[in-house]
Formats: C-alpha cells, sequence, structure tokens
C-alpha cells in the first residue's frame, strides 16, 4: 500500500522537509462533505485510475527531460538538485507541457521535494547518471548517458527549440540566480491570476512574502531578474 501511495504521489512524509511540504501545501484547507454520502471503494478507483494516468508515460517524461537538461550541463559545476528543479519548472511553465509535478511553495522556491529522489532513482536504473553531493561536478555520465534521446525527441518534439533556449539561457547562471527567477516567475503566475496583468509591485510585493529568506535578494537583483525575463521572453503569458 505504502508503494502505491507515493505512486500517485499520497505517500506519508518521509523526512522534515516533506513535512514541511505537506503543512503549506494544506495551509488553510477545510474539509467539507457529508459523510454519509462518501464511497471509499469509488475514492480508491479514482486514485488508482489517476496512478494509471500519471505514473507511466507522465513520470518518465519528466525524467527524460531531466536527463536531456542533466546530458547538456552536467559538466557544468553550478548544475545541482536545485538548479535541475528550476530548470524543470521553467521548461514545464513556459512550454505549458504535460509533465507530472508537484511544485510547492519552498524557501527557495517553487520546489518538488520528491522529485529528486525519484529522478536520481531512475537515473540510475537507466545507468544514464549518477548523483553524487559532495562532488563539484555532481551528476556523473554513466554507460548509458545519451541513450534517453530517442525518448525525449519523441516525447518533446515541438517544444525542443525551447528548452534548448532554457538550457542556454541558464547555462553558466548560478544557482542563486535560478532561484531568483524561477521565484519572480511563481509571483507573476500570481500576480497574473489575481489581476490578470503584470505588475512589478506586486511581483516584487509576492517575492519578499515568499519567505523571510527571499530578504537576501535587493529590489534592484528583481527588477533586473524582471528586466531580463522580459527581454529573451521568460515569462507567463497574460
Amino acid at each position: 500500500m505504502d508503494s502505491f501511495l507515493n505512486s500517485t504521489g499520497f505517500g506519508f512524509p518521509e523526512s522534515s522537509e516533506d513535512i514541511e511540504s505537506f503543512n503549506q501545501f494544506s495551509e488553510g484547507y477545510e474539509f467539507k462533505a457529508d459523510v454519509n454520502k462518501i464511497d471509499p471503494s469509488e475514492i480508491l478507483n479514482s486514485v488508482r485510475k489517476q496512478s494509471q494516468t500519471i505514473s507511466g508515460v507522465d513520470y518518465h517524461k519528466r525524467t527524460v527531460l531531466a536527463a536531456e537538461i542533466v546530458f547538456q550541463l552536467h559538466s557544468e559545476w553550478s548544475l545541482g538538485h536545485l538548479k535541475l528543479q528550476k530548470l524543470i519548472y521553467l521548461c514545464q511553465q513556459t512550454t505549458g507541457m504535460a509533465i507530472h509535478t508537484n511544485f510547492l511553495r519552498q524557501a527557495m522556491g517553487p520546489y518538488d521535494p520528491r522529485l529528486m529522489r525519484s529522478i536520481d532513482s531512475q537515473f540510475v536504473k537507466n545507468k544514464w547518471f549518477k548523483y553524487n553531493k559532495s562532488a563539484n561536478q555532481k551528476y556523473i555520465a554513466l554507460e548509458n548517458a545519451g541513450d534517453h534521446k530517442e525518448w525525449f525527441e519523441r516525447y518533446f518534439r515541438n517544444e525542443i527549440d525551447d528548452i534548448n533556449l532554457i538550457i542556454d539561457l541558464f547555462r553558466k547562471m548560478k544557482t542563486r540566480q535560478v532561484e531568483l527567477i524561477g521565484t519572480v516567475y511563481a509571483c507573476w503566475v500570481k500576480v497574473l491570476e489575481e489581476k490578470n496583468q503584470f505588475d512589478e509591485k506586486e511581483v516584487i510585493s509576492k517575492f519578499y512574502n515568499w519567505s523571510e529568506e527571499k530578504e537576501k535578494f535587493n529590489i534592484e537583483e528583481i527588477k533586473n531578474a524582471i528586466s531580463w525575463m522580459l527581454e529573451y521572453k521568460i515569462y507567463p503569458i497574460e
């Protein structure tokens, strides 16, 4: 049962990071339902159907996308879990691609705490890459590195140019810069949802309200990030 729940994204928290993610995700949630009308078998069947839909091609697609990013950037010392996640997030958001992620509001920006464990596990299973947290070069190419290419071209044939643009733009960027842009992007999305138009002051306000940790960035850094995103068209569409 635990493996089934984990495959659907409903597994129990396994670390303090998972617990914090759950608390943030469920904040303000209120359960409203008639308990006499709840059918447990119907709920379980629904979850099973969702698992069947997500756990096959969709999980493979996100692994293949990650493999392409790592394949192109694994020799860059700036590539680690955080930068990889931000690039997956930006690729997903800017192209509107359908891949299963659960980016939550973490201190470092949009972050899926389970995503990296899944991707690292699949990398080793496929003998593509191995992650070494203590090494300068975090991702080491294994014997089958590059074998993802056939899948990548099949899954993302309509987004290849956009994905390559994201990878090239962020190739030399340090993790701090990628964190900044990833968080600005998420705040930008929220502003558009609320106001239906871009508002720089609101983006900056939401950025600083994201977490106290964001105070390490000054206003000029945020404004420069916004200008850069406008110049290279890395922003959510209104």
